[in-house]
């Protein structure tokens, strides 16, 4: 089983090759802004390459840019306190030279990581896993937009379900994002909601994927009270935010 230091060191490992920075970057005072490189084994989703992305993490902005707008980036952006980086103003700011380059914020999400291990787990309806080869039966499943990518470049590779005897509750999916990083997600049915399933379901799903030697995150958006209360009531914490951009 996985530490928190051992997570933290895994996570950091991770984002250093999707952000393109070393540990020592992790000491400078100032905010670090380099060209968006493509590394070997970084996460790889749909915005892969973009114009933009921004990690805030540690206290500091991490900052991969298109080389056309690295030198505003540099000027702009270098000693911006990464913790207010999210306010309306800097937003703006951000997306309005995107413009002048013919892209624009696309998203932003921040992302929990696990500080505990739930040993005491109720579980008052019955439960059930599925491994990898057993996902696909979901693929063309409407209801789970949320547990499962169905991605080739971050396979879906753990599940667990709920059940009240024949009939299944919700569901939490587990894709492999890196060799060393399983995001979590979790699909309820809107008529069993508010039973504290997605809680059990995040729970013991987290708790799996520690016991397999990899690190589960969580993410979601800043507005999602309920996905928010989930992370942190499975006992994970808030650990990093990432900006991306796209083609307007």
């Amino acid at each position: 089983m996985l530490n928190k230091n051992e997570i933290l060191q895994i996570a950091t490992a991770q984002l250093s090759l999707d952000y393109n920075f070393n540990k020592n970057d992790l000491l400078s005072k100032n905010n670090i802004i380099v060209e968006n490189i493509l590394i070997d084994g970084r996460r790889i989703y749909d915005n892969d390459g973009c114009f933009l992305k921004i990690l805030c993490f540690n206290g500091k902005a991490f900052i991969a840019a298109d080389s056309k707008i690295l030198p505003w980036c540099k000027e702009k952006l270098l000693t911006t306190d990464a913790a207010w980086l999210s306010e309306y103003p800097k937003l703006k700011s951000i997306d309005n030279k995107l413009k002048a380059f013919g892209h624009e914020i696309a998203d932003i999400h921040h992302y929990y990581l696990p500080k505990i291990t739930n040993t005491d787990i109720k579980t008052p309806f019955s439960i059930k896993w599925y491994e990898k080869a057993e996902i696909s039966q979901f693929q063309n499943d409407n209801r789970f937009g949320e547990a499962f990518a169905f991605d080739k470049n971050h396979p879906d590779v753990l599940a667990v379900a709920a059940f009240d005897v024949d009939t299944m509750l919700g569901m939490a999916g587990a894709s492999s994002d890196s060799d060393t990083m399983w995001q979590i997600g979790i699909d309820v049915f809107p008529e069993y909601r508010g039973k504290g399933i997605a809680t059990t379901l995040v729970t013991l799903l987290k708790n799996e994927v520690l016991n397999r030697g990899k690190v589960p995150f969580y993410g979601t958006v800043e507005t999602h009270f309920n996905s928010q209360n989930v992370a942190i009531n499975s006992g994970f914490f808030p650990a990093w935010a990432e900006l991306y951009t796209k083609i307007l």
